[in-house]
């Protein structure tokens, strides 16, 4: 499987491409760029919008980059088990905390009576 960032900026190719193709089959019916309404500026737009965006997180940089991961499932994985293991061990310092936390509380109360 294909990280998210890879099949995002497929798509986005896909769209700019799709739009320019688009943009052509309507200069081939005769439309002009000063025809109005302005949709073929749009399209156009839209489309040059898209491929940039497509090229910028294909190459990483970006606002899509920091919103779409690089990482494949081999290093998804790798990261996940390390915050699991992370976790794991909190959690053996909490409840070894907890431990002494009782012996000394059972101490104290022992002592008391």
């Amino acid at each position: 499987m294909h990280p998210p960032a890879t099949a995002v900026s497929r798509l986005l190719y896909g769209t700019g491409a799709g739009l320019f193709f688009g943009a052509g089959l309507a200069f081939q019916s005769g439309h002009t760029l000063q025809d109005q309404p302005p949709f073929l500026i749009v399209v156009l737009a839209l489309g040059g919008l898209a491929l940039a965006a497509a090229w910028s997180l294909a190459n990483g940089v970006g606002p899509l980059a920091q919103r779409f991961s690089h990482e494949t499932d081999e290093e998804m994985a790798k990261r996940i088990q390390h915050e699991v293991d992370d976790l794991q061990r909190a959690e053996d310092v909490n409840a070894k905390w907890a431990e002494l936390e009782a012996k000394v509380l059972t101490k104290d109360l022992g002592e008391e009576e």
